[in-house]
């Protein structure tokens, strides 16, 4: 529980400050739980975890408290933590603002995709829609960089799904920028490192380099004359090497402390797979580091937003930049977010779709954007999610209910409300004073909105209720029918259900149910496991608009996807 004793001590010495020295644990295990609330799990544990820091942090002094905070978790995050959450002043501000400004005239931020697949929530959340808030707070630009230097695992589609995934996300970006319009760039570069002595291409085998690596000592290519290494690469570019039989290496050294600065890559050939946009045109593509520091240094990039992931990386394209005499721009790096229950990563979503196993890339049970905002998740639930992860250095496991939380908020009071019954029971009421008119608000709320009006004229009174509501109907039980009227059970068998109508007013302690009267439709709930539930709908629900989001009373919210005359079929949002 080392991770969870970190968060707690955090909020605990926030806590604290802001209470003249002593932090309250309840206020301090509702942020802990607030922050990672796969936390409920273990709650007592974490509440006893909460109670002991809480002990140590209120025993020190408030200089103490300050002064571990500042070196734990860095100066700004007292000047965060006074600031509301939720809101863009909410976020920790950018170092070096004023900096980039004087220099620059603006910040500019980036999010760099690679057209692998569709963009999921672990991709958005923070690199790409907090990368477009902080271009949005301090008027600066945000970058949409695609990265497709490697032919082998892009696809022509996934660029238009980038674009339409962030544009439907409310994501804007000042600059569009396609990597392989920009190779001879690249080249032009790479041949100003070979010219300069700083690069050098390597003809060794990836298993031959490697032992090298793992020896701390040169290949015999590194100390070959510039005029050799000129030569290799104009082969490089002209079709003198096959595919993996050179390489270009940046100069660091292969003594260094840390294996990747050992001469890093930064070109190579690929000549058996067609680029989706530049076909054969291109065999000497730029690996990921070189083409970062190419154009987040021609971009004007003053800020870069990523995962810790990227430490090594960052690292490499350090060096790359050292080499060229270019400023290295800030880097902000958060922790990793873990989905619950979601393997997200790419390769796993690729061979599901290879093998069946998903209908697409928006396939309900998936955490892509595509997928999300197909079930109704709004874009305005992200960019709160992406307030409320913000910065936070460490590593969190993110439940999708608090994603669901924030989308609840937002979808219901705009959502209408109706009547589904799964799985349906008949229910007949005898004794019913007919004719009976009954008007159902279609928002709680909304009065504005109108109503679904429903008419009962000749005995006896039939309506459906849902299987899993029989609990509720025992021989002589009472139970309320929504909006209807109270009943009392006669009867009950595996088919019907019968009552007695015993009265009009609202009775307190007895169970409420909705019900579906005829004529009613049938419907279709997509639930996000893959599996489809049946059963049928008010008639009135024909009115919902395809892609409308509505609460289906006492089950979930669900979006209506398509109205098929006598059957809508739903996708359930969340509950």
């Amino acid at each position: 529980m080392e991770d969870v004793r970190d968060i707690v001590l955090k909020h605990a010495l926030l806590n604290a400050l802001r209470h003249n020295g002593k932090a309250s644990e309840k206020a301090v295990l509702g942020k802990v739980i607030a922050e990672a609330p796969h936390l409920r799990k273990t709650i007592h544990e974490v509440r006893r975890i909460v109670s002991e820091v809480v002990k140590t942090v209120n025993s020190m002094s408030i200089e103490e408290q300050r002064e571990v905070l500042e070196r734990t978790y860095g100066r700004e995050i007292l000047e965060v933590s006074r600031k509301p959450r939720g809101t863009r002043e909410g976020l920790p501000p950018l170092p070096g603002v004023e900096e980039a400004r004087r220099k620059y005239g603006t910040i500019t931020t980036r999010f760099a995709p690679a057209p692998t697949g569709a963009l999921h929530i672990g991709q958005v959340v923070r690199a790409a829609m907090l990368s477009y808030l902080y271009a949005e707070r301090y008027d600066g630009r945000m970058v949409l960089r695609i990265e497709d230097t490697d032919p082998r695992v892009i696809k022509k589609a996934y660029y238009q799904w980038i674009l339409d995934d962030l544009r439907k996300l409310g994501i804007k970006w000042d600059q569009l920028i396609i990597v392989s319009d920009r190779f001879e760039r690249h080249y032009e570069i790479a041949e100003k490192l070979i010219e300069g002595g700083l690069a050098y291409v390597c003809t060794c085998t990836a298993d031959k380099f490697r032992k090298y690596k793992e020896a701390c000592a040169e290949c015999p290519d590194r100390n070959l004359s510039v005029e050799e290494h000129l030569r290799r690469w104009n082969d490089m570019l002209e079709g003198g090497y096959s595919e993996g039989e050179a390489v270009v290496r940046l100069k660091v050294d292969m003594s260094h402390p840390n294996p990747v600065l050992r001469d890093p890559p930064l070109l190579r050939i690929i000549e058996s797979t067609p680029h989706p946009l530049k076909g054969f045109k291109y065999r000497v593509y730029p690996l990921y580091n070189f083409a970062c520091a190419i154009e987040d240094h021609d971009s004007k990039v003053t800020h870069i937003i990523r995962a810790k992931e990227h430490e090594h990386n960052a690292a490499v394209q350090s060096e790359i930049c050292k080499a060229l005499g270019w400023e290295m721009p800030i880097a902000i790096q958060y922790g990793m977010v873990y989905l619950e229950g979601y393997k997200v990563h790419k390769r796993h979503i690729r061979e599901g779709l290879r093998k069946g196993e998903l209908s697409g890339w928006d396939d309900v049970r998936l955490p892509t954007i595509r997928a999300l905002l197909r079930r109704g998740i709004q874009a305005e639930a992200i960019r709160r999610l992406a307030m409320e992860l913000s910065l936070t250095p460490h590593d969190i496991k993110l439940s999708m209910e608090t994603l669901y939380a924030l989308n609840r908020k937002i979808v219901d009071p705009i959502a209408n409300r109706y009547y589904f019954v799964e799985d349906p029971v008949k229910v007949v009421i005898e004794g019913a004073p007919l004719p009976i008119d009954v008007k159902i608000r279609l928002h709680p709320q909304h009065l504005e909105r109108g109503f679904r009006e429903y008419r009962f004229l000749r005995p006896p009174v039939e309506v459906y209720i849902s299987r899993r509501d029989l609990e509720f109907f025992k021989e002589g039980h009472e139970v309320r029918l929504i909006e209807l009227f109270n009943v009392r059970v006669k009867e009950v068998n595996e088919m019907m259900i019968k009552c007695t109508y015993i009265g009009g007013e609202v009775k307190q302690g007895i169970p409420k149910v909705h019900w579906v009267s005829e004529p009613y439709l049938h419907a279709e709930v997509m639930k996000p496991d893959g599996n489809v539930v049946r059963g049928i709908i008010e008639f009135h629900a024909q009115n919902i608009r395809e892609g409308e989001i509505v609460q289906l009373e006492r089950y979930a919210f669900a979006r209506l996807e398509r109205n098929e005359g006598e059957v809508l079929k739903f996708i359930y949002l969340h509950n």
